[in-house]
């Protein structure tokens, strides 16, 4: 403990000297633009922004911007899935149909 702590680099030439003071980067190899653009076109790759904004988006825009978290068991939470995996629809959409059902049943309508 009352060795004197060593820092990096002070003695060079000693066994401690990691040669950082004779480092130098190698250069950065980039490639050549004019190669990736062929390769690209070659391959069936759109190359510039043009060619990619003419593909159309697929994101659906539903309107729902909101989360709604809730604890349920496991058994609601697989019945709940499965009813909206039989009317091949997405759980917001079972939310929705439950809400207005259970509106409708509280009202008395059928």
């Amino acid at each position: 403990m009352n060795e004197r702590r060593k820092t990096f680099g002070t003695d060079p030439g000693s066994a401690d000297d990691l040669g950082a003071g004779v480092f130098q980067p190698r250069p950065i190899a980039r490639p050549d633009p004019d190669a990736a653009r062929r390769v690209a076109r070659e391959g069936g790759y759109a190359s510039d922004a043009q060619q990619l904004s003419s593909i159309a988006q697929r994101r659906h825009r539903t309107g729902r911007t909101s989360q709604l978290n809730i604890k349920v068991t496991a058994d609601h939470k697989a019945r709940f899935t499965a009813l909206a995996d039989s009317m091949n629809v997405s759980l917001s959409v079972t939310f929705e149909r439950a809400l207005k059902a259970l509106e409708q049943s509280m009202r008395g309508e059928s």
